[in-house]
């Protein structure tokens, strides 16, 4: 992992893209920002990826569907994942912990809280937690 972790926010919604944005800015990371499951997979096969943000229902690719792609490309294998849903049932955590999500959080959520999942998730990533 580089010096400046990247981070991949993946939501099909503008203005939530601009408050994980606002959010996650305060990382000091670098952020790389996808309207759709088929740009975060470009920009997961042009660019090092630390962690990724993703929204679970999203037109085509959803974030399952997009994260089971993913999650076949050995560099991608291992990137921690937060996903975020205004759906919180207890089978969408069971199929989010079978594709590799390490936090689920349901909408509305604090971006308090996301920053400190990010900022344990990326410390643990790499060694210094």
């Amino acid at each position: 992992m580089n010096s400046t972790p990247t981070l991949l926010v993946v939501d099909d919604e503008p203005h939530m893209r601009r408050l994980l944005q606002f959010a996650l800015a305060k990382t000091g990371a670098r952020l790389l920002l996808a309207a759709n499951g088929r740009e975060a997979l470009a920009h997961a096969a042009a660019s090092a990826v630390d962690l990724i943000v993703i929204d679970f229902m999203m037109p085509e690719l959803d974030g399952f569907a997009t994260l089971r792609e993913l999650r076949k490309d050995p560099r991608c294998a291992k990137i921690p994942i937060i996903m975020l849903t205004s759906r919180g049932q207890t089978e969408l955590r069971d199929v989010a912990a079978d594709v590799g999500v390490d936090v689920f959080l349901t909408k509305p959520f604090s971006p308090i809280e996301l920053t400190q999942h990010v900022k344990r998730l990326l410390a643990a990533r790499t060694g210094t937690a």
